[in-house]
Formats: C-alpha cells, structure tokens, sequence
C-alpha cells in the first residue's frame, strides 16, 4: 500500500508541471548566447591572432589559443552545453518528479541559473576578444551575479514548507535515494534544498555519468583547442 501510494504521487499531475515563464524565458539564455555567436561572427577576423583563455591572480594572461572558430567560440560552447543540461533538470523534475512545495522553486532557481551561465560565459568572450580589457568588469559581474543568485534561492525557497521524507527505508548512507518501485526519476533532497537522483531509475546513472564527464569532455575540448 505505502508503495502504490508512491506511485501514484511520483506521477499526479498539477499545475507547478509548467516550466517557469513560459517558452519566452526559457528560449532566452539560447537567444543570449546566439546573439553573441552572430557578434562573434560578425567580429571575427578583428580579434587578436593569439586569444588569452587563462589569466594569473596579478590579472595577466597566461595561455592563449590560436584565433580559429572553435577555440573563439569555446566560452559559447560551454554555455550553451551547461545551459542545456540545466534544461534538461528541469524537464526531468518536470516529467518525473513527486508533487510537492519544493517543485516549483526549484524550477524558478534552476532558471534563473540558466541566464547566469550564459551571461557569464558572454562575459567570458567578452574578456577574450578585447585581449583581457574586460576582464575586471566581467569579474566584478561574475561576483555580483552569483550574489544575486544566491538572494534568489533564498526567497524562492522562503517560506516553502520542508516535505515528509520520501520511503526512509530507501535512503542509502542518509544522502542516495534507491526504491525500485519509485518510478521519480527525481526526488527531494532528505536534508537541504532540490532534488537527487532515484539511483534505482534505469535513466539516473546515465544522467550521473553525464554530469560527471561533462567537465572532462569540456576540459579535452580546451586542450584540444590550444
């Protein structure tokens, strides 16, 4: 009974299902991040022959990649790749998470850090093309924004009552989440704020790997790329 009741809830639909605002606000970190590939285009053959990618704590730059498309519009690339996995939380908590308070902020949150990567890697190419002369103003950006961020997952999440724990039974070592008969793919967090993976769904472990190789791919790429 306690498991049929699980199931039951993991997929009730409700009115939190709609990703926030809509496909107009979703659409608007790829529309950023277009917007500066079509500048990026347009501005190509202006930039410096060698593009600073690394700078040292005094602010000097210390690696460079050679101006070839890839390596110009890696910061692009990278946005747009965490832009889409943040998409993809999203939908997943969408489609396959239980209903509950905590649904519908988190959303809101994951959102909002959408437009925060894309605004940080434009800021990121920004620093590139003009050889590092905005490095200082997109790093006095970066620190305002993940400010910003900051103050809105705390009001997002004000106020939202904590939700039961979900099956006690099925939670390994008090953090990871294991119930075969649980078919949400996400669930939320026993302690904290958001959700973790049911590491008994058959998708979870490819969404894990996925995670974890992301920054090894991203990383090769730049390597790839000198």
């Amino acid at each position: 009974m306690i498991r049929s009741d699980i199931r039951e809830a993991s997929i009730e639909p409700g009115p939190e299902l709609r990703l926030p605002g809509g496909v107009a606000a979703q659409v608007g970190p790829f529309a950023v991040l277009a917007a500066a590939a079509l500048w990026l285009r347009a501005h190509f053959d202006d930039l410096p022959a060698r593009l600073p990618v690394h700078w040292n704590v005094h602010g000097q730059a210390d690696r460079f990649v050679e101006r070839r498309p890839l390596g110009a519009s890696f910061p692009l690339l990278l946005g747009a790749a965490l832009c889409l996995l943040t998409l993809g939380v999203q939908l997943a908590i969408r489609r396959s998470s239980p209903r509950g308070t905590m649904r519908g902020p988190t959303l809101r949150v994951l959102l909002a850090v959408e437009y925060f990567v894309a605004l940080l890697n434009c800021g990121v190419l920004a620093a590139t093309a003009t050889n590092g002369r905005l490095l200082a103003p997109v790093l006095v950006f970066s620190v305002a924004a993940v400010v910003v961020l900051v103050v809105v997952t705390a009001l997002a999440v004000r106020g939202v009552p904590r939700e039961p724990v979900r099956n006690p039974n099925a939670w390994r070592a008090g953090v990871f989440y294991f119930d075969r008969h649980d078919p949400a793919l996400l669930v939320p967090k026993r302690s904290g704020v958001g959700y973790t993976f049911n590491f008994a769904h058959p998708a979870a472990v490819l969404l894990t790997l996925l995670i974890l190789l992301l920054p090894m791919a991203i990383a090769l790429f730049a390597l790839s790329v000198r």
